[in-house]
């Protein structure tokens, strides 16, 4: 069951980047301009964070085999849908139907995991998880590089479509109910709210460096206000679309944190990176996905690893060392981008990819393992809500900041790309130095709450 829930967490995550190397062909086959075809991605992105919250309602109202199906079934719909498209509308559309497979695909996958998950094995048990949804967005780009070089864009949908198709058969026959059913009611008004205040601030951040100013300032505040009229409307009813008691935990609070920040990272580098290697060294969009194989095909043996360390020392060690890795490796490697060895650049990569293994899934196991069963799935909720919202948050502040600093520079195009790309470099370090804060608060409260509570040690021996 873990095993199905990992590649339901592996296919959603995959499909987020799936066509970001495809985005080129699409707009000469649609004749559509850049800003339309990046709803490709930002579409999916906020359509996806929208439904997680919807999952956690879904998850404890139906048996977690029909649910798990009729989840998948969108993902494979979806992708029907998008290869067939005779039109930039209808592969919108069919984007669109995946992003609701996906947002409901990954917070059920890991409730699944959760309940069967033995709690000393936790650890292990989410760096799976972790590595999957670290694997999926990154080998993405590898594996649509390698189909684009010898298919049509529309081969990766088709491709996709037939990895849902047998995910969807193997939850079929392996996977059983392991949720607590109940009668959970969906608050309508809860989830116009929480879809106003989610899109608002992800379409703010993301047109906020290629767009009109006061339109992303204007949507953003809307989403901050909608945001905060949800959080008062879950205090007050009695069956709040989302339970915001994981909150009252400060671990669970920095966990979700570190973990948005890791995810951050490698989002931002992993749209950054193939349009610098493209853009200034002449890369194919092939040469550039493999450029970064090595370190994605070292972060999947990395997940487990990094888990197995976590059960047995804890995240005060491992955590900040990760971030630190990242910091370290990800400046050398924006140090080597101005040299003339690819080489050399994807080698320095390799260690600041293998530094967020150290850091995901430690920080998501961190986090739920303060939160006791009947929280649990809310806590889940939350991680995979932040999930999506780190991956559009990564990827438009990596591409915006990019972007904005090769427009403004007066240096040739090899040269301005070079600015652009350190420029995201140093937004990614500096988020990883504000992730090592973060990890030494985490560790200091955690032993604090030990001390406190010492009667709950299936909540925090896995954290300590």
């Amino acid at each position: 069951m873990i095993a199905v829930a990992a590649a339901a967490a592996f296919l959603a995550t995959f499909n987020e980047t799936f066509l970001n190397v495809a985005l080129t062909p699409i707009m000469n086959d649609f004749g559509v301009s850049v800003g339309t075809v990046q709803w490709l991605t930002t579409a999916y992105l906020l359509t996806a964070a929208v439904f997680v919250p919807i999952a956690n309602v879904l998850y404890h109202r139906y048996s977690t085999r029909p649910l798990f199906v009729v989840t998948v079934a969108f993902l494979v719909i979806g992708s029907v849908v998008g290869a067939l498209a005779p039109s930039f509308e209808i592969l919108l559309l069919g984007r669109l139907l995946q992003a609701v497979g996906t947002g409901l695909l990954t917070p059920i996958g890991m409730n699944v995991t959760l309940a069967v998950a033995r709690r000393e094995k936790l650890g292990l048990a989410m760096g799976i998880m972790a590595a999957m949804t670290t694997l999926g967005p990154s080998t993405a780009i590898v594996v649509s590089g390698a189909l684009l070089a010898i298919a049509p864009w529309n081969v990766l949908i088709w491709v996709f479509g037939g990895l849902a198709l047998l995910v969807l058969l193997a939850g079929a026959v392996l996977l059983r109910n392991v949720a607590d059913l109940s009668r959970p009611r969906l608050d309508t008004l809860s989830l116009l709210l929480i879809a106003v205040g989610l899109t608002g601030l992800l379409y703010g951040i993301s047109t906020a460096f290629d767009g009109s100013a006061p339109v992303a300032a204007a949507a953003f505040v809307v989403g901050l206000l909608a945001l905060v009229a949800f959080t008062v409307r879950q205090r007050r009813i009695s069956n709040p679309l989302l339970d915001l008691r994981p909150f009252h935990s400060a671990p669970f609070v920095l966990g979700a944190a570190m973990t948005m920040l890791g995810l951050l990272f490698v989002f931002a580098m992993n749209v950054v990176i193939p349009l610098f290697l493209q853009s200034a060294k002449g890369l194919t969009p092939l040469g550039a996905s493999l450029t970064l194989a090595p370190g994605i095909l070292l972060t999947v043996a990395m997940g487990p690893i990094a888990g197995r360390l976590f059960d047995r020392y804890g995240g005060r060690i491992i955590i900040p060392v990760g971030y630190l890795v990242m910091a370290v490796f990800v400046l050398l490697t924006g140090l080597a981008a101005g040299t003339p060895s690819v080489l050399l650049f994807g080698v320095l990569y390799v260690p600041a990819v293998l530094g967020t293994a150290l850091v995901i899934g430690p920080a998501q196991t961190f986090a739920l393992s303060h939160l006791d069963r009947e929280i649990s799935p809310h806590g889940v909720t939350v991680v995979s809500t932040g999930f999506q919202v780190a991956g559009c948050v990564g990827t438009s502040l990596g591409v915006g900041v990019y972007g904005s600093l090769t427009a403004i520079s007066e240096a040739a195009m090899p040269e301005a790309t070079l600015l652009g790309f350190r420029g995201a470099v140093l937004l990614v370090v500096v988020t990883s130095l504000i992730g090592i804060a973060l990890a030494i608060g985490a560790a200091r409260r955690s032993r604090r709450t030990m001390v406190e509570e010492p009667e709950e040690p299936n909540a925090h021996s896995v954290a300590h």
